[in-house]
């Protein structure tokens, strides 16, 4: 009886969720805080949501791409990755101005850092060797 081998569990996007985490328990201990500086706690948890979800979908691409052996396939991957990203992003962003009283510049700010931080984390881990 010929049995596969294991595969190998790989836990690259183990420090998405800690990020994930991390910057939810911060948002929810220092909402008083962060309202007194002028953000909408409410908006740093819905953004930070929001990019935890299309990055872990851009991570499972880009994670796809890399086993691709052929270079079109790579390519057609990672801008599905970077286009996903981008409209469920812009779409997020119409949704919130258009239907926000006032918009928060701090928090929308804020959500822009966030985003790199997200991006950095995602396509690093990706291509990181084990």
């Amino acid at each position: 009886m010929h049995t596969k081998p294991k595969k190998e569990i790989k836990a690259n996007w183990i420090p998405l969720v800690v990020v994930f985490v991390v910057i939810t328990l911060v948002t929810l201990v220092a909402r008083e805080w962060l309202s007194s500086k002028g953000f909408d706690y409410l908006v740093l948890l819905g953004g930070n949501a929001l990019l935890f979800l299309s990055s872990m979908l851009t991570f499972l691409l880009y994670q796809s791409a890399m086993k691709s052996k052929k270079n079109y396939g790579f390519v057609q991957q990672v801008y599905t990755g970077f286009m996903l990203k981008f409209f469920v992003l812009i779409a997020g962003a119409i949704v919130y101005f258009y239907f926000a009283r006032e918009v928060n510049q701090p928090a929308v700010f804020a959500c822009m850092g966030l985003y790199l931080v997200y991006n950095f984390l995602g396509t690093s881990q990706v291509v990181k060797k084990k």
